[in-house]
């Protein structure tokens, strides 16, 4: 088992960072993480601003080097677990309630036995990871940022269970996690969940040699392209064309065929969508007993 520490943290995905560890296909690795705010915010007698500063949104740990990782295959990232801190940090940060005029509102959140209370609310935390990405080749990608090879992509269903598969672009893929959060609601609409510290343990595997042009996710019972465009509708249609692709691949059938069945059976749901540029959004089909996985 390999341990990559929070303080080996980036806010660039680049194939130009040195990788904070290797690992090989199989092999567990725990990321330790930091909360978006870096771990600035610590009182609400100060506001947001005063605390963060100009410091980067989604410090994320890594790169990760996985060894016999090349261009044109894909890995994928297994979640064995996440665990988190005590507290969390929830902002009004982006997104139609956001009044740009007044300084960002938030909360700072306690977590006790594994439920949160807002107001007088409580519920059970569902942590999930919002930062699974690789690198690109000629090109520097801020880590608040989605795109094809994953990313910030704030989807809630990424949580100890799911793998993510994700498409090599680089030598290594050089893997980067981080962007916990204790709970999150689809849509993610003020641009933040519970933002917190936690670890995140994941198995690492390679499969050589395999077309993927957007990340991924496999539950239990589905399989979910994850997507993000320029507009919500150039999100969404990249993320159904690579679904049609994957079904039709998989299964043996015509384009158009993998079309209906789709409208028959698909499911859009949002990750993020709080109304900015590169909103991500994910286009999934079940599972199918009988039938070749669409991945692996």
């Amino acid at each position: 088992m390999k341990i990559i520490s929070d303080q080996y943290y980036i806010n660039v995905h680049s194939e130009h960072n040195k990788p904070a560890e290797h690992a090989s296909d199989g092999e567990i690795v725990i990321f330790q993480t930091r909360d978006c705010y870096n771990r600035l915010v610590q009182t609400e007698e100060k506001t947001l601003e005063e605390q963060v500063g100009e410091e980067p949104d989604n410090p994320s740990t890594g790169p990760l080097y996985v060894d016999g990782a090349e261009p044109g295959d894909v890995i994928a990232v297994d979640i064995l677990d996440i665990t988190v801190a005590d507290h969390g940090v929830v902002a009004i940060g982006c997104g139609p309630f956001r009044n740009k005029e007044e300084k960002e509102p938030f909360h700072i959140l306690p977590v006790r036995d594994g439920r949160v209370r807002f107001q007088d609310v409580e519920w059970d935390i569902d942590p999930m990871v919002g930062v699974v990405g690789t690198a690109m080749p000629g090109r520097e990608i801020g880590i608040i940022n989605a795109f094809e090879g994953g990313g910030n992509m704030d989807s809630r269903i990424i949580r100890k269970g799911a793998t993510v598969w994700l498409p090599v672009r680089v030598p290594g893929a050089l893997l980067v996690m981080g962007d916990i959060h204790a709970s999150m609601g689809d849509g993610e609409v003020c641009g933040t969940g519970l933002e917190i510290d936690g670890e995140i343990t994941v198995r690492v595997r390679l499969l050589k040699n395999f077309e993927l042009n957007w990340p991924v996710t496999e539950t239990k019972d589905a399989w979910y392209v994850n997507s993000c465009g320029d507009t919500c509708d150039d999100a969404i249609r990249a993320g159904y064309m690579e679904m049609r692709r994957l079904i039709a691949k998989a299964y043996g059938w015509s384009l158009e065929d993998a079309a209906f069945y789709m409208t028959l059976r698909g499911y859009l749901e949002s990750n993020q969508a709080c109304l900015v540029p590169h909103d991500t959004f994910r286009v999934g089909t079940p599972k199918v007993n009988g039938k070749p996985r669409l991945i692996g």
